[in-house]
């Protein structure tokens, strides 16, 4: 007898977990998806407060060590008011159930602004994470939050095989999306307004001016408006926000744009951002990393057609990436391999 109830309470089980997976594919229950992220706290935290806020539709796992699982149990506490956002935080994640992987700085960034420093201290851990993840049977979107991501999302679609359009950094987005809310608050115009496009990589970009527009002309065609505050001071000062060192190291402005791309994968808001996406660039066709304008969705990014650019622009544009060519180049042969000899 106690056998058979086992039996009907087994298969009352089973037949519940299929009908639950059957509602959520035509979309009567919605699914939440496992997102899991390595990163130094402080980055970490951020993005958690701002999910609490939000109510994220995503369960974030942190990948952590075991001295910092500790530091993570208030917001694992907080996060229970969410309806939508869980959190927790695991020594050993399992990757295999998650649908992206995001991995902010592993080290804390060079005070004197050193980013090949930076990128060398951080190969090694990034390479480990990255096959760690792979072995594990992680097959998702790579989301790159962290500095030198115009090199690394190169290495990490070699490392991990997968396709490149699952392959994101955050790139110079939160440039642009900086550079819109000055132009919407100049000329007090709406959300939707203005389409500003910071393009290269976080530390060498461009604003294309020429493909950035108000309403429906060009930001160019303003400066000879003389019933409008807005003139070449007023463009040149947001140039120099733009430019801003500071930028590279703003966290907040990092998560925020994060925040909008993990929008685009889990509720159903894609959009058109400059963020580092691996394209060709020379004449031999090498692989880079750079942000230019993407569609990001569920799909992770799409490329809707070339990003054409001034003259002027499209060289400033191939000088960067000679720049991420050099760097790649130098991670190839080594030169920024722990054990490598200083120059």
């Amino acid at each position: 007898m106690l056998q058979n109830g086992k039996l009907f309470v087994n298969i009352y089980l089973n037949s519940l977990t299929a009908q639950v997976q059957l509602l959520a594919k035509v979309g009567g229950i919605k699914m939440i998806n496992t997102v899991i992220i390595r990163g130094l706290f402080e980055f970490v935290q951020q993005l958690i407060l701002v999910a609490i806020a939000k109510d994220l539709p995503i369960k974030l796992v942190v990948a952590t060590q075991a001295d910092e699982a500790p530091r993570y149990q208030a917001l694992i506490t907080a996060s229970l008011t969410c309806r939508q956002f869980a959190l927790d935080a695991q020594l050993k994640p399992d990757y295999s159930q998650a649908d992206s992987l995001i991995i902010g700085n592993l080290v804390p960034l060079a005070a004197d602004g050193d980013a090949s420093g930076d990128l060398k201290a951080t190969l090694p851990l990034f390479r480990s994470f990255v096959n760690d993840a792979m072995g594990a049977g992680f097959n998702g979107k790579i989301v790159l939050a962290g500095s030198n991501d115009a090199v690394l999302s190169v290495l990490a679609a070699k490392f991990s095989g997968i396709d490149h359009s699952k392959v994101i950094g955050v790139g110079t987005l939160p440039q642009s999306r900086l550079l819109e809310q000055l132009l919407r608050q100049q000329l007090s115009v709406g959300p939707a307004d203005v389409r500003a496009f910071v393009v290269g990589t976080a530390a060498a970009h461009l604003i294309s001016w020429s493909r950035s527009y108000i309403g429906p002309s060009p930001v160019m065609t303003y400066l000879a408006n003389q019933d409008i505050s807005f003139g070449m001071d007023e463009m040149t000062a947001a140039t120099d926000q733009i430019d801003d060192a500071t930028m590279i190291t703003n966290q907040t402005l990092s998560v925020l744009a994060l925040v909008q791309i993990l929008n685009a994968f889990y509720a159903q808001t894609p959009f058109i951002g400059t963020v580092t996406n691996i394209q060709a660039s020379g004449d031999d066709d090498q692989l880079v990393g750079l942000s230019s304008p993407v569609l990001i969705s569920a799909n992770g990014l799409k490329r809707m057609a070339d990003m054409v650019l001034s003259d002027e622009e499209q060289k400033e544009y191939a000088e960067i990436a000679g720049q991420v060519r050099e760097e790649l180049a130098r991670v190839t042969a080594g030169e920024l391999d722990e054990d490598a000899k200083a120059q």
